[in-house]
C-alpha cells in the first residue's frame, strides 16, 4: 500500500480522512512541538473523540500511550493508539490554544491558534465548529504533579518523535501545529513553533 507524507507548516493545521482500518502517523521532525489532535465521526461530526468519555470509559488516564481505545462523545471506539514512538510525551490537559488565552497572555491583534486552525479546516468542508474539543495533545511535557499541580516543562520531545493510530470508524482527523510562541511561563513549543509531518 502506498504510504504519502503531508508537511503541515508551522502554526497551521491540516484534515485527513480516515476509513476503518486506516492508519495515521503524526511525526515531529524538528522535536520540541506540540501537535493538537482531533478527531470526527466522518457520517456525523456533532460526534467527536472525546478525552472526559475516553478518561471514564476506556483509558483511566491522562496521558495517552500506546494500546489505548479513544472513544466518541457517544461513548464509541473511534480511534487507537498502536505505536508510540515518543516515550509517552502526550497529555490530555492544556486546551487548544485561542484567541481569547492569546489576549490574556498581552497579544495585539490577531494570533493564529489551534482553535481557529480547526474550525477554518473543518469549515473549507463545509462543517462548522463552534465548540473546540480537547485535544489530544501530542508531544506535549505537561504534567499534573503529586500535588495536584499542572505544569508544563519545557517540551522534551525529539527530533522524529512519532504517534500511529488506527482509524476504529470512518473519520476525520485534524492535526494542529501549535503556534504557541509567547514568552511565558508555559515553554509549549522550545525554539519554535514547528512543522509537523502526517503519513496515511
Amino acid at each position: 500500500m502506498t504510504r504519502t507524507t503531508t508537511t503541515i507548516p508551522a502554526r497551521s493545521a491540516a484534515a485527513f480522512d480516515l476509513h476503518a482500518g486506516d492508519t495515521i502517523c503524526i511525526r515531529s521532525p524538528f522535536g520540541h512541538q506540540v501537535a493538537d489532535f482531533f478527531a470526527f465521526n466522518a457520517q456525523d461530526p456533532s460526534e467527536y473523540l472525546s478525552a472526559r468519555h475516553s478518561l471514564v470509559s476506556s483509558t483511566r488516564h491522562l496521558y495517552p500511550r500506546a494500546g489505548q481505545t479513544f472513544l466518541t462523545s457517544l461513548r464509541r471506539p473511534i480511534l487507537k493508539f498502536v505505536e508510540d514512538g515518543a516515550n509517552e510525551r502526550h497529555e490530555m490537559l492544556l486546551a487548544a490554544c485561542d484567541a481569547a488565552r492569546y489576549a490574556l497572555l498581552g497579544v495585539e491583534g490577531h494570533h493564529a491558534s489551534c482553535a481557529e486552525n480547526l474550525q477554518n479546516v473543518m469549515a473549507e468542508r463545509g462543517i462548522i465548529v463552534t465548540e473546540i474539543p480537547q485535544p489530544l495533545n501530542l508531544f506535549s511535557s505537561t504534567r499534573a504533579e503529586p500535588d495536584g499541580t499542572i505544569v508544563t516543562h519545557p517540551n522534551a520531545s525529539e527530533p522524529g518523535d512519532f504517534a500511529t493510530f488506527l482509524a476504529l470508524m470512518d473519520c476525520i482527523v485534524v492535526v494542529s501545529a501549535c503556534p504557541f510562541d509567547v514568552e511565558t511561563q508555559f515553554p509549549v513549543n522550545v525554539g519554535g513553533p514547528h512543522p509537523i509531518e502526517v503519513e496515511l
